[in-house]
C-alpha cells in the first residue's frame, strides 16, 4: 500500500463535488494564501479576510469552498500531513543505504526550503498538543513510521549500521531538517543573511548527512 492509498482527510466537512479546472485553481489559490497566513499568524491570529485578500478573492467567495476558518485550517493540515506521508513513503528499504538516506535527508531539507509556512503550521499544531491531527498521527503517520523503523532495524540486524534507536533516528532527522524552516529567521540573523540561499541549504544537506552517516557508521563516500 502506497502513501497515496493512505491519504487521510483531516477536515470534518466533505469536499464539494468535482469542479471545472479554473475553479480548482481558485481553491488552490485560497489554500496557498491560507498556508502563508496561518504560517505567519497562527490559527488564532489568522482571519478569513486576510486569507481572501492575499488570494485575491472576495471573502464571500472563500466560503463557497470552505465552511469557516477552522475548516480551512484543517485543509492546510491535511495538505501538510499528506505531503509528509508521501515523503516518508519514498524512503526505500533496499538499495544503497547511503543513497536511500541521503535522498531522504535532501527531500526533507527541500521541503523546509520550499514549504516554510507549512512546516511552521505543523510545528505550532504539535506544540499545541495536536488537537486537529492527533488522529492522523495515530492512524497514518505512526504505521508509516513503523514500516521504516522495521527497515532500519533490519539494516542493524544485518550489521550494515551501528546499533541505534531507529525511532529516534527519524526524530533527529526531522528535527535537523525542519529547523531550516521553523528557525530560518534565527539562522538568517546569525548568518547575517537577508534570507537563506541555495548554498545554505546545500550546506545543511551535507552537514546533516555527515552527522547521520557518522552516527550509523556509514562512510560518506566509497
Amino acid at each position: 500500500m502506497t502513501a497515496q492509498d493512505k491519504l487521510f482527510q483531516i477536515r470534518l466537512a466533505p469536499r464539494r463535488a468535482k469542479r471545472p479546472t479554473h475553479e480548482i485553481n481558485v481553491e488552490d489559490k485560497i489554500l496557498d494564501a491560507a498556508e502563508f497566513v496561518f504560517g505567519n499568524f497562527g490559527l488564532r491570529g489568522a482571519t478569513t479576510a486576510l486569507i481572501a485578500k492575499r488570494a485575491g478573492v472576495a471573502k464571500a467567495h472563500l466560503y463557497y469552498y470552505f465552511e469557516d476558518k477552522e475548516d480551512l485550517y484543517r485543509a492546510i493540515l491535511e495538505r501538510a500531513m499528506n505531503r509528509w506521508a508521501r515523503d516518508i513513503d519514498t524512503l526505500g528499504a533496499s538499495g544503497d543505504l547511503r543513497e536511500v538516506l541521503r535522498d531522504y535527508i535532501h527531500r526533507k531539507v527541500d521541503f523546509s526550503r520550499d514549504n516554510p509556512s507549512l512546516s511552521r503550521i505543523y510545528a505550532n499544531e504539535i506544540i499545541s498538543g495536536a488537537p486537529f491531527i492527533g488522529e492522523f498521527i495515530e492512524k497514518v503517520s505512526t504505521p508509516l513510521l513503523l514500516e521504516k523503523v522495521k527497515a532500519v532495524e533490519e539494516w542493524r540486524s544485518l550489521g550494515l549500521i551501528k546499533p541505534i534507536s531507529a525511532v529516534d533516528l527519524f526524530f533527529c532527522i526531522w528535527a535537523m531538517t525542519q529547523a531550516y524552516a521553523d528557525f530560518s529567521s534565527q539562522m538568517e540573523i546569525m548568518k547575517t543573511r537577508r534570507r537563506l540561499e541555495e548554498p545554505d541549504y546545500d550546506a545543511a544537506k551535507a552537514t546533516i548527512t555527515q552527522l547521520v552517516f557518522g552516527g550509523l557508521g556509514l562512510p560518506l563516500d566509497e
